[in-house]
């Protein structure tokens, strides 16, 4: 386990900036890519780390994708977005209460998936471009103490900056499970394992991880950047994971157990 003191540190890095301050206005999307196409409806991604098991459903009326991490005994919802695709990069376009939106890109090409559900951390890296002066011409709105931004969208503006945060993320490769029908346990790629359960999510104090039985594992808690922020050997059929300490955003929970070869990977929300 790392010495407190590291993860101390590590976190008042993190709170320099808790969320991201910027936003997109609602724009007008070209016609809407079915990403449950694209990716199939139950793809895996696979990385020398973890897996990821997904069920992916588009709405036509919408042109929505919703993406939802695959459990053991019921999906967990991950997040909503229409896409586009321009020059390469597939851009989700996520709705926020406020009518703005988020824009973060992906890149899917010969098998292998970048930057997937990343829009937390781009958009994280776009507020502070922003708040530092770049793009002054898609500025629409600026409040006085600098910290909340309104952009208007434009692709090619923002194509390079979008290029360099896709190339920051690792790759995946993609892989499909076998369809299963809505309870029923997912079929996931060779090495894989059933997703344990968390809750609540999100969450702003403490997450339980529960594995459902007690063995001996160890669980890793990553940022968004893939850093690892602690590390916890478990035994008991739980953990209580702390998360009031961490900045607002989207975390990874690895468990991994001795007698698999590949771990697990949860998508932990922390809001306070």
């Amino acid at each position: 386990m790392r010495p407190l003191i590291l993860l101390l540190l590590l976190l008042g890095l993190l709170t320099s900036c808790e969320a991201p301050t910027a936003e997109f206005d609602a724009f007008q999307l070209p016609r809407p890519v079915n990403l449950a196409r694209v990716l199939g409806p139950t793809p895996v991604l696979l990385s020398n780390h973890d897996t990821l098991a997904l069920r992916l459903q588009f709405d036509a009326a919408t042109g929505f994708t919703s993406f939802a991490l695959a459990g053991d005994s019921a999906d967990e919802n991950w997040f909503t977005a229409r896409a586009f695709r321009f020059r390469g990069l597939y851009y989700l376009v996520e709705e926020r209460p406020d009518s703005g939106c988020w824009v973060h890109a992906v890149r899917i090409r010969r098998g292998q998936v970048q930057g997937l559900g990343t829009g937390f951390a781009q958009m994280l890296d776009l507020s502070l471009a922003a708040r530092q002066g770049r793009w002054p011409a898609l500025v629409r709105f600026r409040s006085p103490d600098g910290d909340s931004v309104r952009l208007r969208f434009d692709r090619r503006q923002l194509r390079s900056f979008y290029v360099a945060e896709v190339d920051s993320f690792i790759t995946y490769r993609l892989a499909t499970a076998p369809a299963a029908g809505p309870r029923s346990t997912p079929v996931l790629a060779a090495g894989a394992v059933l997703l344990p359960r968390l809750y609540p999510n999100p969450a702003s104090t403490t997450a339980t991880v529960d594995f459902g039985e007690a063995a001996a594992r160890q669980v890793q808690l990553y940022d968004e950047r893939g850093r690892l922020l602690q590390s916890y050997p478990v035994a008991a059929s739980q953990l209580a994971l702390p998360v009031a300490g961490l900045p607002n955003g989207t975390y990874s929970v690895r468990v991994q157990a001795p007698d698999k070869a590949r771990p697990t990977t949860l998508r932990l929300l922390v809001a306070h």
